[in-house]
């Protein structure tokens, strides 16, 4: 694996976001916006003489948007790449699909930082909620949510090459689907015993329910933290798996200069 190729992906992708409105869009607005109309709905609980239900909402939706978006992130960059029509010259390099594929998961990486700062900046100031409150059990959550998004970009770019560009408007959509289940903002136990048994074979449920522990308690629940990192280690492999299998039958039969 280069870095020095890898670097290359990162860097268009990062001139790119300076001169294309819908990128900027994506890694500035969108999350302010978000910030701003959760955090106007928490006032409003507040005034309700419910603060924890408050923090509830705000760090749900917090940690929430750093799964929704590098999740749906890795693959719209991919998707981008498609529409550009630039897919075919990255491929023409001496850089290959995994060095690829790595600068797509590392510039994401990049955006949520920068997003979760203003998020969480934002946070404090007009709402009075601080996210570093969670401490050191912030990077832990933070760490199971961007494993589980890595698995679900990669996941999704195994789609499109399986299946084409026509199904590309997935990459945004699928993390939409799984949210009733995975326990954002409210417990686990409040859904039907059948929903329950969905939500416990995502990974990020356990990390919700493990924010709301700690906002609650001030205590880190050991047992939710590895659930959730074993979950995730399943899932990464399985897409990396999928991933790969699906590369190898699309260059076997041809079906790559389709998707590009």
């Amino acid at each position: 694996m280069n870095l020095s190729r890898i670097s290359a992906i990162i860097l268009r992708h990062y001139f790119l976001s300076l001169r294309q409105l819908e990128r900027f869009f994506d890694i500035l607005i969108s999350p302010i916006l978000m910030v701003v109309l959760w955090g106007f709905m928490t006032r409003y609980v507040s005034g309700l003489q419910s603060s924890t239900l408050a923090a509830f909402l705000l760090g749900g939706i917090l940690l929430w948007i750093i799964f929704e978006k590098v999740g749906t992130d890795i693959g719209v960059n991919f998707m981008f790449d498609i529409w550009d029509r630039n897919l075919i010259n990255v491929l023409a390099t001496p850089i290959t699909f995994l060095e690829y594929l790595t600068g797509l998961i590392a510039i994401s990486f990049v955006k949520i930082l920068v997003s979760f700062s203003l998020m969480g900046l934002i946070a404090s100031t007009f709402y009075n909620f601080q996210i570093t409150s969670l401490g050191f059990w912030l990077t832990l959550f933070a760490l199971n949510l961007f494993i589980f998004a890595t698995s679900f970009g990669i996941f999704n770019i195994a789609l499109v090459l399986r299946f084409g560009h026509s199904i590309g408007p997935l990459t945004w959509i699928l993390p939409f689907l799984i949210q009733p289940f995975a326990a954002v903002f409210y417990p686990i136990s409040v859904l039907p015993p059948f929903f329950q048994n969905i939500a416990n074979l995502i990974p990020i449920s356990f990390v919700f329910e493990g924010m709301r522990q700690v906002i609650k308690s001030g205590y880190f629940n050991q047992s939710l933290f590895w659930t959730s990192l074993i979950l995730n280690l399943v899932y990464i492999t399985l897409s990396i798996a999928f991933f790969a299998w699906t590369l190898r039958s699309v260059l076997k039969n041809g079906k790559l200069v389709k998707v590009i």
